[in-house]
């Protein structure tokens, strides 16, 4: 959801975020996925926000702990799946402080945390 520009505060952490961004980690990172998910990852964001790639992921270490792993094009299902792969990543013993947000994913808000995350699940 496109929630207009930001100011401030919010604009210096984006800036931040964005500043702080590494193309060469994301490559490494879609990698890893693609690898482990059976799904080729161009776009980080476009290719992962529906969270199937990652609940292929997880399964692929953790067999059959995602039992249900939607396909369907809403967001609120998509949203589910992610949901459903950081629930499992914390049940997995992942701290929580490994994790990212639903937003930081499917709207974008952070994508140098999931970045990161996939680097220390990797």
């Amino acid at each position: 959801a496109n929630h207009g520009p930001v100011y401030g505060l919010d604009a210096e952490l984006k800036a931040k975020r964005d500043a702080s961004y590494d193309p060469q980690l994301e490559n490494e990172a879609k990698t890893f996925i693609s690898a482990n998910s059976g799904v080729q990852i161009n776009d980080f964001h476009e290719d992962l926000k529906s969270g199937v790639a990652l609940c292929k992921m997880f399964n692929k270490f953790y067999p059959g702990k995602i039992s249900k792993i939607n396909t369907g094009k809403m967001p609120f299902i998509q949203m589910e799946n992610i949901g459903n792969y950081l629930d499992a990543c914390k049940a997995a013993g992942i701290p929580v402080t490994d994790l990212f947000q639903t937003v930081d994913l499917f709207e974008a808000k952070n994508l140098n945390q999931v970045v990161l995350h996939i680097l220390t699940f990797k």
